[in-house]
């Protein structure tokens, strides 16, 4: 019996559990770095690392403490041309730190003809951003306005816009129509119809649309793959193939308007 008592209570003194003591949880707190993510595009999407976690949220929220870079992508798909912003994670196993990552605001300008030049009108400052098609980019919104202009044609005018992504597809008008009198600088309509204008106006068209098609999926295939991976290195490419689409829908254009004018004037 002695045995027995002496055999129990050894048993119990190896396996009972030690006073005081929480068993570690790997999840803890210890092991996790808090972070607040403040953004001028509050519907981006948050990557910690590769690990897509979704849009950004309000308040702080908890992630590994070996992460090495936060990274906002833009939310909507026809805006893939806006770089991610990023930055490196500088903080300790336990921390709350604040994450400030802004866009540059992006400026996309296309005009009908292509070629025309943009420029920002801030009072009397006149300041040439460059030709159509147009990306610009700025840390901060545009102020003033943006003047489309292109000899032969009526000067347009629009408001730039103070959204990260603003695009503006302006129609020139020829001068002509809105100054009758300039019409009578030395022009004349021709007094054949050079039908062959017609076709090869059409015929660019056609062209010019199949291609710019062909591009646009190009572009967009490359552009799913880069929504589920946010792998920089697909931009460049994706980049080239939106600017040919972009291109040869201008041609498109050019092609469709010189059929119309001729129709006009006949």
């Amino acid at each position: 019996m002695t045995k027995l008592l002496v055999l129990f209570g050894v048993l119990f003194m190896v396996f009972r559990p030690a006073s005081g003591q929480v068993p570690d949880d790997p999840k803890s707190s210890a092991e996790a770095v808090g972070v607040r993510v403040t953004t001028n595009l509050p519907d981006a999407l948050l990557y910690v690392d590769t690990t897509f976690v979704g849009r950004v949220p309000s308040g702080v929220i908890s992630i590994p403490a070996e992460t090495k870079r936060i990274r906002l992508v833009h939310l909507d798909a026809n805006t893939w041309t806006i770089p991610p912003a990023e930055k490196v994670l500088v903080a300790d196993a336990g921390d709350t730190v604040e994450v400030e990552l802004n866009f540059d605001y992006h400026y996309q300008i296309e005009s009908v003809p292509f070629g025309a030049r943009v420029l920002l009108e801030e009072g009397q400052e006149r300041t040439l951003l460059g030709s159509t098609p147009l990306l610009h980019t700025s840390d901060s919104p545009l102020d003033g306005r943006l003047a489309v202009e292109q000899p032969g044609y009526a000067i347009e005018r629009i408001e730039p816009g103070r959204e990260v992504w603003n695009r503006h597809v302006v129609t020139l008008n020829p001068s002509e129509l809105l100054h009758p009198s300039a019409a009578q600088v030395d022009w004349k309509p021709p007094r054949k119809h050079r039908r062959w204008v017609d076709y090869a106006a059409l015929g660019t068209a056609i062209a010019a649309g199949a291609f710019a098609i062909h591009y646009k999926f190009k572009a967009d295939n490359l552009f799913s793959e880069y929504e589920d991976t946010a792998d920089p290195s697909l931009r460049p490419e994706i980049s080239a193939y939106d600017t040919r689409s972009g291109i040869a829908f201008g041609v498109m254009q050019a092609g469709v308007g010189i059929f119309a004018i001729r129709l006009l004037i006949r």
